[in-house]
Formats: structure tokens, sequence, C-alpha cells
């Protein structure tokens, strides 16, 4: 009756709710998690970033105008010769359009846009980043969720099989076969069993609504998944140096140590003289407008710094410090990848290992339930020997998926580790 109210209240929940396949969880995310969405908005901002830098290599056109009201008259327009005076107002008009073309800047500027390219390629290698890791907890998780199906069915099985051995216990210790104190250790044995299937459901919920988080959606609109947790094929052990290299990650932090080396270009530019090419065209006026005079200027524009108090020496050193820093971290992120490829390959090896064991304590744990059970009910064994091997078998199938389970997520840990899950979109 237990299982059976159990089991409606599923059904119930999973009409009001979607039925998901792993591909059809994956493809959700790939298009609604916040996670690839934030990251394809750094790469947006990246792409402007990069038009930004080389804009500066580009001449800078300005276009100016102004009003100037002052308390007394000024003069607006110069004298331009001892007869000819200059002119006074109070009022100033003017506009002007400005023109500047950099002619050189110490390849500063083109230091800039070398960054931005290598940020835009960081921004890039993260959505791959992101995308694997987003998969790769999905898989996880909707293995989990399937691994939990599996061992729910167990539970089920198992309280239907302890609620059938009360059953014939009760009618034993009416006819006076068996003594009372047996109906009351299979009373709490089956109240075990219940709890458990009570357990891996709660467990259920938490991996769906973990599944949910990671798609990008709504608790409440999954419920229900699709698909069978098998045994994926094998880890084919080979050279990981190339893998390391290509990991996105590793990828992000060699593209770090690029611009770090670009940080300190930039910030050697200072040393050097800046240069451009500059034109002023406009027009003055005083009060109404009146008087209206040309101006215009053209030249070229130098400037070098000769004494800033160690300002630019002391960006350089802390700009080469900070390149040293993104080297060892690089370094570092390379050992722990090797690191994580051989944990992957060692927690696959001890996961087949362990299903082996599991498979055949499985097998023997149900023969073992069936011969115990025979022999209570012809008189030759007793109540605490059933309940035991019904335990015991309790016990095996947990293992048994368990296991399954640490199998597949090794595989998809090593491919983590190796930068080699596929994103099909």
């Amino acid at each position: 009756m237990f299982v059976l109210l159990l089991m409606t209240a599923t059904a119930n929940a999973a009409d009001k709710s979607s039925i998901f396949a792993l591909q059809e969880c994956l493809d959700i995310a790939l298009k609604q998690s916040p996670v690839i969405k934030a990251a394809g908005l750094d790469m947006e901002a990246s792409r402007e970033s990069l038009r930004s830098s080389k804009g500066a290599l580009l001449p800078r056109f300005d276009l100016n105008a102004a009003y100037m009201k002052e308390n007394q008259a000024i003069p607006y327009i110069p004298a331009e010769s001892v007869t000819i005076p200059p002119k006074f107002s109070d009022e100033v008009y003017s506009w002007n359009a400005y023109l500047r073309i950099p002619v050189y800047e110490g390849g500063r500027l083109t230091s800039l846009v070398a960054f931005a390219e290598l940020e835009k390629n960081i921004q890039s290698a993260r959505i791959a980043f992101t995308e694997q890791e987003l998969v790769a907890n999905i898989m996880n998780t909707f293995n989990k969720l399937l691994q939990l199906e599996e061992l729910k069915k167990a539970n089920i099985k198992s309280v239907e099989a302890m609620e059938r051995q009360r059953g014939n216990t009760e009618l034993l210790v009416k006819a006076g076969r068996a003594a009372n104190v047996e109906l009351l250790r299979i009373d709490v044995q089956l109240a075990g069993e219940r709890q458990n299937l009570i357990k891996t459901g709660e467990a259920i919920n938490r991996a769906r609504n973990l599944l949910a988080l990671f798609m990008g959606i709504d608790a409440h609109e999954i419920n229900e998944i699709s698909g069978s947790l098998g045994i994926r094929a094998g880890i084919k052990e080979q050279d990981v140096g190339a893998f390391i290299k290509s990991r996105p990650d590793i990828v992000i932090l060699a593209e770090r140590v690029k611009q770090a080396g670009k940080k300190v270009d930039i910030a050697g530019a200072r040393r050097y003289p800046s240069v451009g090419l500059v034109g002023n065209y406009g027009n003055k006026a005083g009060a109404g407008t009146e008087d209206r005079k040309e101006v215009w200027e053209a030249g070229i524009v130098a400037s070098i710094n000769i004494f800033d108090g160690e300002i630019t020496a002391s960006d350089i050193r802390r700009e080469q410090a900070l390149q040293k820093k993104a080297q060892e971290e690089l370094r570092l992120a390379q050992l722990k990848a090797g690191t994580e490829i051989e944990n992957a390959l060692s927690s696959f090896r001890e996961a087949q290992q362990r299903m082996e064991v599991a498979q055949k304590a499985l097998d023997q744990s149900g023969e073992a339930l069936r011969v115990e059970g025979l022999k209570y009910e012809t008189g030759a064994g007793t109540i605490t020997d059933v309940l035991l091997a019904q335990s015991s078998m309790s016990f095996a199938h947990a293992n048994y998926y368990q296991a399954l389970y640490d199998n597949n997520a090794a595989i998809v840990e090593y491919q983590r580790a190796t930068g080699t899950i596929e994103v099909k979109r």
C-alpha cells in the first residue's frame, strides 16, 4: 500500500511536467544557461574593445562649439598689427574642427590592439571551457538521476518483498508456527526499507533541482528523465601532453601570459616620444555674432617625458612581475591538469574493478535471499537469516548502481580533464 501511494504521487507529478532525455537537457542548457549567456556577453564586450583599440590608430576628428558670457569685455580676436586693434566683447561665440593623426606612440597603440586581440581569444576559449564544464556537470547530474531512479526501483522491490514476507509471517504467527517477535523484527526491517525509499526519493528531488539549475530553467519545469545508466565505452590511455595544451583553461592562461607581455610593452612605450599631426579650423565672433574672424592652425605636436618620479619605471617593473606570476600560474595549471588526468584514469580503473565485484555481490545476494526465503517457509531457517539476506541485497543494489555511476563519472572526468568533451549544438 505504501509503495502504491508513493508511485501514484510520483505519476501525478510527472503528468504536470516535461520528460527530458540527456541531449534535450544539453540543448536547453547551451541556449538558456545564465553562465553560457554571460560568457557570450563577455565575448561581445571583447570584440568591442578590439574595435575601440583599432580605432585609436585612426585619425581623431572633433567638432566643437561654444558660447561664453564674461563679466567684462575680453579680446576674443587679438591685435593683428599696430593699426588693427583687438576685438573686445563680453559675449564670445566660437566653433572649430580639430583633427589629430597619430604618427608615433612608441608602439603603445599597436600593443593595445594586440592586447585586445588576445582578450578576444581568451573569451573564445572561456566560452569553450564554460560549455565543457556545463556539459560535464549536466551529464554527471543526469547520470546521478538515472542511478537514483534504478536504486528507487530496487528499494520498491525490497519494500514489496518485505510486505509479502510480513504477510506470510503473519499467517505463520496466526497458525502458531512462528513467534510474534519475528513479526516485530520484520516490521523494523520494513520500516528501514521504507525509509530508504523515502531517502532515495528526496535525493532524486535534489538531483532534479540541480539539473534544472544547470539547464537554466525553473525546477518545476522538469520532473522525469528518460534514459538508462549503461556501461559506456572505456578510456584509451594515450599521450596527454597535446590534450593539456589544448584544454580551454590552459589556453586561457597561455594567452594571459602573452597579455602580460603586452602590458610590459604598453608601460615601456611611455618612455618614447608621442608624435602627432594636428589641425584646427574655426570661427570666433563677439556679441551679436559681429566681427566674425576665421582662425586656423596646423602642425606637428610632440611630447616626451623627461622625469616622472620613477612612475614609468615602477609600472614597468610591476608589469614584469605580473608577467612572471602569469607564467607560474600557467605552469601550475599544466601540472594540475596532468594530475587530474591521472586521477581520472585511476578512478576509472577503480570503478571498473568495483563494478565487477558489485555485479557478483548482487547476483550472490539475490540467490542467497531466494534460498533463505525457501528455508524459512519450510521451517529450516529463521526470520533473522531472511532479514539479513534482504539487507544484503539492498546493500548490493546500492553498491552496484554507485559503481555504475562512478564508472560513467570517471569517463566524463577524463574527457573534462583532457578537454575532449564534445559539445553538440
